[in-house]
């Protein structure tokens, strides 16, 4: 799993979001929270140290020391708490809620108690009046040179919601649908820190202006005549600001000249941003006094909102009026539809608004004598084309009208605009010269020529800012950045212009960037569940409106649904952001989702909001979103969860993803992509409708024949409808199957809308009441929910139950212990002895009706009844084999006198021999009445202590078969069976038996798992049929808690406490110890039930139970000729639904293989003595077998190792069958050759590795040892170097290392071989091994083949390289002359030839040397 260590409460989140996943491992969740919390005590360290070497500033008062100290010693507390976690075992849960304690506590740390800096507020001003506003505190700004002590969004880019100002209640909210979106860059600082914020840019340089504004009016012409504010001033035209008398501030300068440079955001057009659009404009009719109106269109004439006409400049003399049909789209845009009148207002049914005179704001939709004018709205809807020359076009035309730079407005303080209307008498235009720094240190802050210089000082603050907002103060308004600065220290007596207030006037600030880079954003919306309902019926007709800063865009509307399927991916091309794309990253501009009820009549109702961010990527490469589940805000509730993912791509010229499918017609959209979108698969859903209740009157008439509508993953089913519901509530055919698409991810899964419609006169069916299931992850079961074993699903099988009952531990798993689980009463005699001889359906859901939230515990909710039933999920095979079981396919039926028994037989004890060899092979015989079943062909050869994990049902008739035999018989495969034993059991008196031994009463009443309650009737019902039975009266329920039974007030507290759960503790004989004990289990059931159970038990009435019958042959009255262990239940047909039966199946071992490498041997003993060179030496190899297999398996040898190193890279492969839950080796074999039949062993499964040294002509010499127990065998050491005999576990040595193979799966390392003489341990060799253990699957999978023979794989094994000396003296006779006798003989050798050449050259010399000189004395003396 990987780690994400990035901060505390980061890490914390990721956790939380990884829980809600299906195949989480708990382990792993818990390893990575462990990890954050070794991140976060490695900061608290350097946290504290930091606090204690940092001086105090000279500046700190008491209250400042007081709070360092005590963040000291609370963050040295939180250190201690976290150490003291980390080395504590404890639940997941339990470690997320100390974590989480731990970050609010740093929360607190980090408050300021005396904080003298205000926070930022935001303001946005539309004219003069403050709509929204944003509250940001200083400290998560604040500039400091220490980094750590930085504000967390100091110089960083973030987006903000402004939200309205004064909201006192909720209702007030009602029309703000999410607040206007800035995304901004804040820096706050001293001063002096001023050169620091330029730092932070994130790409962008920061350009200083000043700023004036050139205003003209129009009379006659545009000029400066008739103007009501300064021709050169600020933006708000009330401070008179002429070019020539900016003086520019000490160390600054300016750079270049004044120039235009117009406010871009009046460029942008109302439809900017956004891929549809509804174009209106307006029919004008007008009329004389006292006469009608026209019905010739061509009578209208056409305007625009304000009502200035359509007019088309054909020349510069002519001018052309257009009508509706004449206006074409803009460019870039088509047409979709066409122009139709909007009826949707305050207007009359044909759309016309009524008023004195034209142009004016005075329309009614009621008309009078006195209007002499009326207009009607026309709107058409056009959708943007993605044409690259389109787009061109419409940026040179922009460019081109706002060269001039002037803007226009009907009068001077209204709002400005770019295109010149006719009714506009005012424009101006904004003026700048840049600035720039030749001290750094110095302030922006200038003043106008005439006036004092103002002075600053060093206490001054200023806030830089980057985004489109405007100040509140006249003189400090901006548009795209602002610098405020604000003096909180006094000027010193005579400083020049100390005496009066000066007008401190700032620049203009700009974050300028050199281009933009351009994203696509891709939203999948897939769908939502318990949205808010919007409409009376109580559902809503939703659709979601995305924002993304000034870009937009709208899914379709899904109908009649507070759970909705949109299945749609929105795409929105050419956005442009400024900015490195890493800063973009780091933190993306939020996506917000509004969500709108679609009304026919009137606007669309607000219903919820969710802010979230997208997933940036720069290539494909990079990992792709997840879809995930948002809530969805409404003010200050949350009203049900989307399911989406969002990307941002990265679109300057790299591959983009490919462009999501399409939607078939009519809808064309684009849906959530494979890859995106949930992995499906066929699901069953079954439901059980059992009925309703309490129904309220739908109408003012009551509900006497509803139906059941259920729709899930887009399929929709329904029930048979109810005759009359003051007669039977209930439906007549309850159980509904359907199979449907469902996610494969259970977070991924689908709401159940559950509708109850009313049938009614005239085919009318309306709906009356609706429940929604928010996702029906809650009721997956497994595919064989309707097997018998209902254990499986808890992970603990009947046999952990009966083994921790009899007080085998070794094969009881702990975690059944540990969990606190219930046990059963096991009697060591004949049941009838103890007691005299015997002389869960469905749910409640609420049903909602109308506008609100479905909430059941809001007194003001629409609770108008109840809907009993259950909901059963669960996947269908998809490989084609059989389909499962209907889990609702038995439901309670009525049958007094027949019943079905179930004998369950466990095992048999010490029973009586019948072969001559001293063992038996039984079988189980039953006999009741007429019928008789055996189960010879399953007998157990060999065994006196059998189990049998038999299960017989059977169908009696009371009092007819009223006696049930078991007979234990001896299979004999050559002569008759020979019987061993018989017990009777009279069924008539069970039944019949005010003990009710029909099927035993457990300790607890459990729901599900595997103590899940196994009667047929449940507590509350057995204890009334008791007290009726007994005459005690009906039990008085005065609560789920408190009951009255004979006169006799019993409470729930008085059994279990204070505690959840009480576990008494059950001896052999049934009785109980009253000690409590704290344990709160998930699968216990209603506190009624449990309270009725409780009472039970003190009644002495049968509880779950095993009895012990002891066996009797009628040839040997009275002898007991062994005992089995068994119990029956007895249910009768008349009443309930008969649970299924439990299996009780013997465990079956699986097949495991043990796959060993040998790979090298090092220090082995060396046990021999080269005859030839004297050398010691030895030949090893290597075997080694599993305890109780007959198979031995051994390496080849590695000849003469003269260092005690063999090589071998040989496999062994060992196939067992295993049985894991008792960690035992199963092993089946004869026991003599003339067995007839293979008995079963159980044991630990051993290891046993030798290493040998290997004689030709006597036998092999024994080295070492080593006996690995595969369930805690010693830990390998990594190197040879480190392994000893003291890494093996013995007795007084409890901290030896052990390691469990069968959850390791593999090992590899080196482990010690020895001798052991009189207790002590000799070290004689150390053996490098790699062992795996598999199961018979993974083998298959991944085979691989004894020694070095096929096949060769996993891994794959090479012939070892041994040295050239290592070979069998006399089948090499080179090899031996070469590496033995030529190493250590050689300069004999080469003497011993030397010597012979010079023997044989001094005999050539004596033998031919006389004659030689005698020759030559005869010729010396013989003359020529």
């Amino acid at each position: 799993m990987h780690i994400y260590p990035v901060t505390q409460e980061g890490g914390l989140n990721h956790v939380k979001l990884l829980a809600r996943e299906d195949d989480v491992i708990i382990d792993n969740l818990k390893q990575l929270l462990c990890h954050t919390l070794s991140d976060f005590i490695e900061d608290l360290v350097k946290d504290i140290r930091w606090l204690d070497e940092t001086p105090l500033p000279q500046y700190f008062n008491k209250l400042d020391k007081f709070t360092k100290d005590r963040r000291t010693h609370e963050l040295i507390y939180l250190l201690g708490e976290a150490n003291q976690v980390l080395t504590t075992d404890i639940s997941l849960e339990e470690l997320i809620g100390e974590t989480e304690d731990y970050v609010a506590r740093l929360c607190l740390q980090t408050t300021e108690p005396q904080n003298a800096i205000p926070d930022v507020v935001i303001w946005m001003i539309s004219g003069n009046k403050r709509i929204a506003s944003c509250r940001i505190p200083a400290s998560s700004l604040m500039f400091s040179e220490t980094s750590r002590c930085r504000g967390k969004m100091c110089g960083k880019f973030q987006t903000i919601f402004l939200t309205p100002p004064g909201v006192e209640k909720l209702e007030d909210l009602v029309d703000q649908k999410g607040g206007a979106q800035v995304r901004l860059l804040l820096w706050l600082g001293l001063e002096q820190f001023q050169s620091e914020w330029a730092k932070e840019a994130m790409g962008g340089n920061v350009a200083v202006y000043a700023e004036t504004y050139e205003n003209q009016a129009f009379f006659v012409k545009w000029g400066t005549m008739r103007l009501t504010r300064p021709d050169w001033s600020d933006a708000k035209g009330k401070a008179k600001q002429p070019k020539e008398a900016f003086v520019v501030p000490d160390g600054w300068k300016w750079d270049g000249d004044w120039f235009i440079n117009p406010e871009l955001s009046i460029a942008f057009e109302a439809d900017e941003g956004l891929n549809e659009w509804q174009e209106d404009i307006y029919e004008n009719q007008i009329r004389a006094p006292f006469s009608s109106w026209t019905n010739d269109p061509t009578k209208s004439y056409w305007s625009d909102v304000r009502g200035d006409k359509l007019i088309a400049q054909e020349n510069e003399k002519e001018a052309k009026e257009l009508t509706r049909d004449d206006i074409q789209p803009p460019e870039g845009w088509r047409w979709v539809g066409n122009w139709q009148v909007d009826k949707n207002r305050a207007c009359d049914k044909e759309g016309w608004e009524y008023s004195i005179e034209p142009g004016s704001s005075g329309y009614t939709p009621i008309e009078r004598n006195v209007h002499l004018c009326r207009h009607r709205r026309w709107v058409i809807t056009r959708l943007r084309l993605t044409d690259p020359k389109a787009l061109e076009k419409k940026m040179e035309k922009r460019k081109k009208a706002i060269e001039e730079g002037w803007e226009y407005a009907r009068l001077a303080n209204l709002p400005y605009h770019l295109t010149e209307h006719s009714l506009d008498l005012a424009r101006r235009r904004r003026w700048h010269r840049k600035m720039v720094a030749m001290n750094e240190e110095k302030p922006a802050v200038f003043y106008f020529e005439g006036e004092k210089k103002a002075s600053t000082c060093e206490k001054c603050w200023i806030v830089q800012c980057h985004g489109p907002m405007v100040s509140r103060d006249s003189s400090m308004s901006w548009t795209n950045g602002i610098q405020i600065v604000q003096c909180h220290g006094p000027m010193k007596k005579g400083d020049e212009g100390a005496d009066r207030d000066s007008n401190v006037l700032v620049p203009r600030l700009f974050l300028v960037f050199k281009d933009h880079h351009k994203y696509q954003l891709r939203a999948y919306l897939y769908q939502a569940r318990d949205m808010y309902s919007a409409d009376k019926t109580g559902l809503s007709d939703p659709y979601c409106v995305l924002g993304f800063g000034r870009y937009s865009a709208r899914s379709r509307v899904v109908k009649e649904s507070v759970c909705p399927t949109w299945d749609q991916t929105i795409l929105i091309d050419q956005i442009k952001l400024f900015g490195d794309p890493t800063t973009i990253r780091e933190s993306p501009p939020k996506i917000l989702l509004n969500f709108f009820d679609k009304d026919t009549i009137g606007k669309a109702g607000f219903i919820g909001k969710v802010v979230c961010e997208p997933v940036v990527r720069f290539s494909t490469k990079d990992p792709a979103p997840r879809l995930d589940w948002y809530p969805i805000d409404r003010y200050t509730k949350t009203e049900g969860e989307c399911l989406a993912a969002f990307e941002l791509l990265l679109d300057e010229g790299g591959d983009l993803p490919f462009q999501p499918p399409t939607a078939p017609p009519p809808d064309r959209h684009f849906i959530v992509p494979s890859g995106i979108r949930p992995i499906l698969q066929k699901t069953r859903i079954e439901v059980l409708c059992w009925g309703v209740r309490d129904m309220k009157r739908f109408q003012l008439l009551p509900v006497e024949s509803p139906y059941v509508e259920l729709e899930c993953g887009g399929t929709v089913v329904q029930t048979k409808h109810i005759q009359k519901v003051s007669h039977n509530p209930n439906f007549p055919d309850p159980v509904v199957t359907f199979d449907v698409l469902l996610p494969k991810e259970q977070l991924h899964a689908p709401p159940l809308n559950i509708h109850i419609v009313e049938k009614r006169a005239f085919g009318r069916a309306p709906m009356v009441g609706t429940h929604i299931i928010k996702s029906v992850k809650a009721f997956f079961v497994e595919p064989n929910a309707a097997d018998p074993d209902a254990s499986k699903g808890s992970g603990f099988d009947w046999w952990t139950k009966y083994y921790y009952s009899i007080g085998d531990d070794q094969r009881t798993l702990e975690e059944y212990v540990n969990q606190g689980h219930d046990r059963m009463v096991v009697y060591s005699h004949e049941l009838e002895e103890a007691f005299n001889n015997f002389t869960d359906l469905v749910q409640n859901f609420p049903l909602f009706r109308g506008k609100g939230s479905r909430d059941p515990n809001d007194p003001e909710g629409q609770v108008v009844g109840l809907f009993k039933g259950s909901v059963k999920v669960y996947p269908l095979p998809d490989d084609g084999s059989p389909m499962p079981d209907r889990i609702f396919s038995h439901i309670p039926s009525s049958a007094p006198v027949e019943c079905v028994a179930r004998v369950y037989i466990v095992k048999g004890i010490a029973l009586q021999p019948q072969d001559p060899d001293g063992k038996s092979d039984p079988y189980i015989k039953i006999k009741i009445g007429k019928n008789t079943f055996n189960d010879k062909e399953n007998f157990i050869a060999n065994n006196l202590d059998p189990l049998f994990g038999k299960m017989f049902e059977i169908p009696i008739t009371l009092p007819t078969d009223h006696t049930l035999t078991v007979t234990v018989m001896d299979y004999d495969y050559t002569s008759a069976d020979d019987l061993i034993g018989t017990t009777s059991i009279d069924l008539e008196n069970r039944y019949l038996s005010h003990h009710r031994a029909l099927c035993g009463i457990p300790q607890s009443y459990y729901k599900q798992g595997s103590n899940k309650w196994r009667d047929s009737a449940l507590p509350k019902e057995i204890l009334k049929e008791y007290c009726l039975s007994m005459n005690l009266g009906e039990p008085q329920w005065e609560s789920s808690t408190d009951v009255v039974v004979d006169r006799t007030i019993y409470t729930l507290k008085q059994f279990e406490g204070d505690n959840s759960e009480r576990a008494p503790h059950l001896d052999t004989d049934g009785s109980t110890e009253e000690g409590k004990k704290s344990r709160v289990h998930p699968d216990l059931g209603a506190d009624d039930q449990r309270l009725a159970l409780h009472i039970l038990r003190e009644r002495k009435l049968v509880p779950e139970h095993i009895e012990t019958r002891t066996l009797y042959n009628p040839l040997q009255p009275g002898i007991s000729q062994g005992k089995l262990h068994m119990w029956v239940d007895i249910f009768p047909k008349t009443g309930a639904n008969i649970p299924p039966p439990i299996d009780i199946s013997p465990r079956k071992p699986e097949k495991y293989y043990l796959r060993i490498v040998v790979w090298n041997t090092k220090d082995v003993l060396l046990d021999e003595v080269s005859v030839a060179t004297g050398e010691a030496m030895s030949d090893i190899y290597v075997k080694g077998w599993l305890r109780g297999q007959d198979e031995t398996q051994k390496t080849d040898t590695h000849f003469r190792s003269l260092d005690g190193e063999g090589n071998f890279n040989w496999r062994f492969v060992y196939k067992f069958d295993y049985l894991a839950a008792e960690k035992v080796v199963v092993i089946k074999k004869k026991e003599h050759f003339y067995s007839l039949d293979k008995s079963e062993t159980h044991l630990p499964p051993v290891l046993t590795m030798q290493v040998w040294d290997n004689d030709l002509f006597s036998p092999d010499d024994f080295i070492g040892t080593l006996d690995l127990n595969l369930l805690a065998m010693a830990e390998p050491a990594r190197d040879a170097s480190v392994c000893s005999v003291d890494q093996l576990p013995e007795l007084g040595k409890p901290d030896v290392k052990l390691v469990n193979l069968f959850e390791q799966k593999r090992l590899k390392g080196w482990w010690p071989v020895f001798t052991e003489e009189e207790g002590v341990r000799e070290l004689t060799g150390k053996l490098e091994l790699e062992m795996e253990v598999v199961t018979e699957e993974e083998h298959n999978l991944k085979p691989a083949g004894k020694a070095r023979d096929e096949p060769n794989l996993n891994p794959k094994l090479d012939p070892p390289n041994r040295p050239a000396t290592s070979f069998l003296w006399f089948t090499s006779p080179w090899k031996t002359f070469k590496h033995i006798i030529w190493k250590h003989y050689k300069m004999w050798i080469i003497g011993a030839v030397l010597v012979l050449f010079l023997v044989i050259f001094i005999v050539i010399f004596i033998y031919t040397a006389p004659s030689t000189i005698m020759q030559t004395i005869v010729q010396g003396i013989l003359p020529g």
